[in-house]
C-alpha cells in the first residue's frame, strides 16, 4: 500500500502528464502572441545560441510525437531535480535541528 506522500506524488504527476497532453494536442497548434507581433513587424529570429530541441521538435520525428516526447521528458526531469533539492533541503533541516 502506497503512504500519503507517495499517493501525493502520483497524483501529481498524473496531473503534470495530463497538462503535457492537453498542451500538445489541443493548444500547440495556436499561435503564440510575440510570434505573431514579430511577424507583423517584419522581424527575422537571430537566435544567440542553438538549442537542443528548437520548437520542441525532436529531427526526424513527427513534431505532434516529438512534442510530446519532449513534454513528458522534461516534466520528469523537473519533478526529480525538485525531489533532490526537497531531500537535501529536508536533510539539512535535520542536521541544523
Amino acid at each position: 500500500m502506497a503512504t500519503k506522500s507517495q499517493k501525493t506524488i502520483i497524483v501529481g504527476l498524473t496531473v503534470a502528464i495530463i497538462f503535457v497532453l492537453i498542451g500538445v494536442f489541443f493548444l500547440s497548434y495556436a499561435m503564440e502572441t510575440l510570434d505573431v507581433k514579430a511577424e507583423q513587424l517584419g522581424a527575422e529570429e537571430q537566435p544567440i545560441y542553438e538549442p537542443p530541441f528548437a520548437d520542441y521538435s525532436i529531427v526526424g520525428m513527427d513534431s505532434t510525437m516529438g512534442g510530446l516526447v519532449i513534454g513528458i521528458v522534461g516534466t520528469l526531469l523537473l519533478f526529480a531535480v525538485g525531489l533532490i533539492v526537497a531531500r537535501v533541503l529536508n536533510k539539512k533541516k535535520r542536521w541544523i535541528e
